[in-house]
Parts: structure tokens; C-alpha cells; sequence
């Protein structure tokens, strides 16, 4: 009896629902690299010894990608298609730096149950402005985040099917998307349950994941060396741009990465990024 109460769960309809309309895998196309952490974590030791937390590694991930996209503007892009629309789909250019993260909720039973919430203007966010919003999001719950809040109450309130097509409604109006689902990136990680890499496809245009840190075999001026590195997949949308375009935003993202370079700051200016070692495979 139970398991056909929780079959019938709203959460559940829903959460079925939103990713089998929304998301087309047949247009998605990935890319991975393997990144050496080297001068991340000399950051993270830094702010330690200093008596700071520790910014995560997610932390360093949005800020990342979200320099990318002002360096790149081409890939903060979603395309759009709308059920009452004449003409067809159209690719609809984000103007802010918003970035999306996947946060799980832990509810014994229903663990298909998920929520993004949205770091707007990340690129002009510090690492500790992001690493804080982070953590926050870490521990939110209906009290305190208005997203879960509106989200879960939506489909407590009104029958699945309404809540799911109230929910389906941003994927339609680029003005809603931006409001409630971001921009054009969501970045995720299963790495704290140690997972070494992850492939999927999102609602999103560009979805970033990374593994677990750990010591791994690395070249460096010619001996294998032993450094801490994750693993990051970047997947996109080959609609929005073509491989090579991907590519480069991508390397974009693990050159930072890698070099740290203009990570801690807060201005796009500080990014005098070396030439790094990795690449997208």
C-alpha cells in the first residue's frame, strides 16, 4: 500500500513530468577534462591559515564559468519554443551572469527530489560572496529560501497536473526563465558522495558537473607527478553553439580553473590567464 501511495505522490508526478518534456538529450554534447587543483587548493589553504573558511570547490566552479560567459557571450544562450508562438524556435541572448545550482533535498523516500535556485551576477560576486551563498543554499529550507518555499508550496497546493504545467511555464517565456531558472548554465556535483564524473543532460543549455578531488597521476616537465585534481564534464547544447565555439568557452573554464587567475578577485580585469594544461577531450 505504500509504495502505491508513493507512486502516486505529487513531488513525484511532477519531478516526472518537468524532465521528460523539458529535457532534449538528443541535442546534447559533452566535454571532459581532467583539472589539476594545485593553485585552488593553495587558495583554500591560504584562507585557513587565515583563519577564513575554506571556499568549496562548487565555489570555484561558478566562478569559473561565470567569468567564461562575459568573456564568451555567445554561449549565455537558451533556445526558446513556445506553444502559442507563430514562426518557431528562437535563441534568446541572457545579459546577466546568473548562474543556476542544483541543490538535493534529503526526505527519506522521495529521493528524486531536487531544486535549482539562482546566484544572480555571479561574475561580480568574491569567491566568499559565492562560497556564502553556497553554503546558505546548502542548509536552506522552506523558511528560509523563497525558491523551495514557492516551488514545494505550488505543488502541495494545486493538483500535480497544474503545478507541473505552472512549472513548464518558464521553458516557454525566456522572462519567466530568467526569473525562476537563471540563465543559461546550472552546475551540479555529486562529488561529496565520491563519485569521479558524471554525464547527463539538463533543461539548461550548458550544464557543469565535476568529480571527486583526490591525488592523481599528472605530467609535469616531464615526470609524473601526484597532484589534486576533479574531473569536469560540461555539457551543451549543439543548438545554441558548435563544437568548436564549446570548446573554447570550455578550455575557458578549466584555464581558469587551473591558474586561479582572477578567481579570488572581483573584477574581470584581474583574469591574466596563463596558458594551462588541460583541454577537452
Amino acid at each position: 500500500m505504500s509504495r502505491s501511495r508513493e507512486s502516486t505522490n505529487r513531488f513525484f508526478r511532477v519531478f516526472c513530468a518537468l524532465p521528460e518534456r523539458e529535457i532534449t538529450a538528443h541535442v546534447s554534447v559533452s566535454f571532459t577534462s581532467l583539472v589539476d587543483l594545485t593553485a585552488i587548493e593553495a587558495i583554500r589553504e591560504d584562507a585557513e591559515a587565515a583563519g577564513r573558511p575554506k571556499p568549496s570547490y562548487t565555489a570555484f566552479v561558478v566562478r569559473a564559468v561565470s567569468l567564461a560567459l562575459r568573456q564568451h557571450p555567445y554561449a549565455n544562450r537558451k533556445v526558446f519554443r513556445s506553444p502559442w508562438r507563430i514562426g518557431g524556435p528562437w535563441l534568446h541572448a541572457f545579459t546577466r551572469a546568473d548562474i543556476t545550482v542544483a541543490a538535493e533535498r534529503d526526505v527519506p523516500g522521495r529521493e528524486y527530489i531536487a531544486f535549482v535556485d539562482v546566484l544572480r551576477d555571479a561574475d561580480t560576486k568574491t569567491i566568499q560572496q559565492v562560497n556564502e551563498w553556497l553554503a546558505a543554499l546548502a542548509g536552506a529550507d522552506e523558511e528560509s529560501n523563497q525558491q523551495w518555499r514557492e516551488f514545494s508550496s505550488l505543488i502541495q497546493r494545486l493538483p500535480w497536473r497544474v503545478s507541473a504545467w505552472i512549472l513548464r511555464l518558464p521553458a516557454w517565456i525566456p522572462s519567466m526563465w530568467e526569473q525562476y531558472r537563471g540563465g543559461a548554465v546550472l552546475v551540479s556535483s555529486p562529488a561529496k558522495y565520491g563519485v569521479d564524473a558524471v554525464n547527463a543532460s539538463w533543461a539548461w543549455p550548458i550544464g557543469v558537473s565535476f568529480g571527486f578531488v583526490e591525488p592523481r597521476p599528472v605530467v609535469r616537465d616531464g615526470l609524473v607527478v601526484a597532484r589534486p585534481c576533479f574531473s569536469v564534464l560540461m555539457n551543451f547544447d549543439r543548438r545554441v553553439m558548435a563544437g568548436a565555439a564549446a570548446a573554447k568557452f570550455f578550455k575557458h573554464v578549466c584555464d581558469l580553473l587551473e591558474s586561479a587567475a582572477g578567481l579570488v578577485g572581483d573584477s574581470l580585469d584581474q583574469q591574466a590567464v596563463p596558458e594551462a594544461r588541460c583541454g577537452a577531450s
